[in-house]
Order: C-alpha cells, then structure tokens, then sequence
C-alpha cells in the first residue's frame, strides 16, 4: 500500500479509538462531528479572489451557496459542485478547500450547493435543490464575474450521484447543458452485491457499515416509487454532457465507476475514467496528505479546462 495512506489510515484509526462510530449516533450529531472533522481538511486552501455566501431561490425556500471567484479577470468559466457526505453530512464549508483548488487550478468560478440533507428530507428533495441551482448559476453567472455559457456540474460521491442525476433531468426537463460532468467516487446504483463493496468495505475511509448508515437516513425504504434518478445507473444515459469519472481502487465505491463509465459508453456518451492505485474514499479532499490527491486534483482541473476552453 502506498505509504502516505497506510500513515493517514493509522493515524485515522488511532484517533477514532473510543469514539462512536457515525452509525451509532443520531443524524444531526454525526453531521456535526463530520463538519469538525472535515475542518481540518480545508487547511491550506489556495488563495482565491472572493468567497461570498448567499441564499438563492428554490423550489421549496432558499438554498445556501458558496461563490468562489479565483484570481484574475473574467468573466469566468462555471462550475456547479455538489458535495458528498452521503446525503446526510456535508456542506460547502466541508468543501471549500477541494472547490478553491478547483477554482483556481481551473480557473473557473465555482457555485458550491448546500442542498436539503437527509433524515429531514427525502428524495426529490436533493435532486430539486441541485437543479434549481445550477439553472440559478447559468442565468446569475454575470453577476458574479463568470460566463453561463460555459459551464460544468461536478461533484463527489453523493454529490456524484446527485451530479449524474440533475444531467439526466436536465436533458429531459428543458436544459442547460453542461459540458461536462465531473464525477468524483459517486456511487450509481446502491447494489452493494459489487465485489468492491466486499474487498473495500471495512478500514479505508468509507466502509459498508457507513454506506448503509446514509442509505437508511436517505431512501429507508428502498428506491422511492415515482421518485426518477435517485440511481442513474437504472436508466438511459444517452445524449448526456461529456464525463469525467475520478476512483481509487481502496474505495468501496470503485465497481460504481466501473459500471457508470462502461454504460455512458455504450450510450456513446464521450467518458472518461481515472483510477487511483490505492487510493481511499474522499481521497481528492486530501491533497494536504496524499501526493496522489494531488495529482487527482490536476487532473480534474484539465479536465474542467479543456471542456470549458473557448
């Protein structure tokens, strides 16, 4: 195993011992804790031109967001980031430093989503959330030094998911269409029968006990009826923006990747996928650790600079 993990992984278990598990608690008090945690993970965030914090419109109140703008004159190209926790931790803040390295490694300016999080809320309500926001972005995107016409929609495990999701919904609701999305570890279809959930599943970050944690705070029941999308994995992928997929082979997550980027090929969709020997879950957000993250992070950034170029 690549030293720089086998180190982190330690250092993890050793800090966790004595420490309830985040399926041991209830939804709002692991949610706190993750924010404290993830805090340390944002040291080190590149410096940017502005971060300001507002509430748009949506259909069900306002949804808070995070306008990063990087260094240097616009107007700028776009992207929409989702961010992951399982749809139950996880916000903008947990984020910063992940969107502020894409902000200016890419040179883009960034609309990080802070969506309706489960237990409180259920299926459509993430899904409603990202899509208003990235229609408020495209449309708002001169107020804030970026240019609407050239964006992307990005985002990490269930902001993956929810990445996937909110294309496959505005392919068939109207548009805009990105030109790219980034999906970072997402997880597709919640079949935990994949061999990477078994080989992957206990000591690397994420671990199945966890995945099925967020899965009973966010669809209890199974896959709502009625409910489109919530497994994209499920339905056509076809004329769907170009994708970028981003997994390390200690994730769990891994056979999700696979799979997605098999099927948006067979769509003919134009996909990309990287994997990262030895690399765990959330492994993009740790650049301040991991060499590898490094280099995940810069290839993310090409890949939003060359879809977004012109």
């Amino acid at each position: 195993m690549d030293p720089q993990v086998r180190g982190l992984l330690d250092m993890m278990a050793a800090a966790s011992v004595n420490i309830p598990r985040m399926w041991e608690l209830p939804a709002a008090t692991a949610r706190a804790n993750a924010d404290a945690g993830f805090a340390a993970f944002n040291a080190g965030a590149p410096e940017v031109a502005r971060i300001e914090d507002r509430r748009i419109p949506g259909p069900a109140g306002e949804i808070p967001v995070k306008i990063i703008v990087p260094k240097g004159d616009g107007p700028f190209p776009l992207l929409v980031y989702i961010h992951g926790g399982g749809y139950v931790i996880g916000s903008p803040e947990t984020h910063l430093k992940l969107c502020c390295e894409l902000a200016t490694g890419a040179g883009v300016a960034v609309v990080s989503v802070h969506y309706r999080l489960a237990p409180e809320f259920r299926p459509p309500a993430q899904q409603d959330d990202c899509v208003a926001a990235i229609r408020w972005a495209v449309e708002q995107a001169a107020d804030f030094g970026a240019d609407g016409s050239r964006f992307a929609v990005g985002g990490d495990s269930a902001g993956a998911n929810l990445t996937a999701a909110s294309c496959l919904r505005l392919r068939d609701e109207g548009g805009p269409a990105a030109r790219l999305q980034l999906l970072i570890y997402g997880g597709f279809d919640f079949d935990m029968t994949k061999p990477s959930y078994a080989a992957n599943g206990n000591g690397y970050i994420l671990d199945r006990k966890s995945i099925e944690w967020f899965l009973e705070q966010y669809i209890p029941d199974g896959l709502p009826a009625g409910v489109r999308y919530v497994a994209p994995m499920d339905y056509g992928l076809h004329d769907l923006p170009p994708a970028f997929l981003q997994v390390g082979t200690l994730d769990p997550l891994l056979d999700d990747s696979l799979g997605y980027y098999a099927k948006l090929k067979v769509a003919g969709v134009p996909a990309t996928l990287r994997i990262y020997e030895d690399m765990p879950h959330v492994f993009m957000q740790l650049s301040g650790f991991l060499g590898t993250a490094k280099r995940g992070v810069a290839d993310a950034c090409e890949a939003l600079r060359t879809a977004l170029a012109g």
